[in-house]
This record gives structure tokens, sequence and C-alpha cells, in this order.
């Protein structure tokens, strides 16, 4: 990234499919381009990435639509701390390893 550049745009369109630490990367990477103060645009929210995130922010129904929401500086707080804890939460046998 260069010292010129305004905007960063996440295409996620080929991203079928995502878990707890995808998004928690997602999350990272947004922070950090925001310290750089890079406006963030994520674009492309395929149906199970979707479902992912608003399964982890506690939003019932099919496919919400929370790609909208995740522009929200609150809403990715709030995604970010729960998966946090999902990630936490999960035991190995899920396939996650525990944190030490």
């Amino acid at each position: 990234v260069t010292m010129d550049e305004r905007d960063l745009l996440v295409d996620l369109h080929a991203v079928a499919a995502m878990d707890v630490d995808g998004l928690l990367h997602l999350l990272d990477l947004h922070r950090r381009a925001e310290r750089m103060r890079l406006r963030v645009l994520v674009t492309g929210w395929q149906p199970q990435p979707q479902q992912c995130m608003a399964t982890v922010a506690g939003i019932p129904g099919p496919r919400a639509a929370t790609g909208e929401r995740y522009a929200l500086a609150g809403f990715r707080r709030l995604l970010e701390e729960k998966a946090q804890r999902a990630r936490e939460r999960s035991d190995f046998a899920d396939g996650w390893l525990p944190r030490i």
C-alpha cells in the first residue's frame, strides 16, 4: 500500500466458505487498514460467509444480510468479540487448537 492510497477493496466473490478464523482474519485486516487511514470496502459476500458472520453475531435467520452491517465499527467490534469467544470455546474435536 502506497501513501497515496485512500481505499482498500476486499473482494470476497471467490470465498465460498469461511469459518471463525477466517472472519477474525478479515476483521484484523480491516482494523489494520483503518489504522493506516484507509477506507475499507468489502464486496461479494457469498451466502456461507454471510451466514457464518450472522451466526457469530447472533442474528437469526437463514442467510442474514450482514455484509451491509459489516461497515459499522460497532458491529465489527461485536463480531470480533463474539468470534474470539467462539474460537476459545471450541473444542479440539471440532478442529480447533486450544489457545495456550
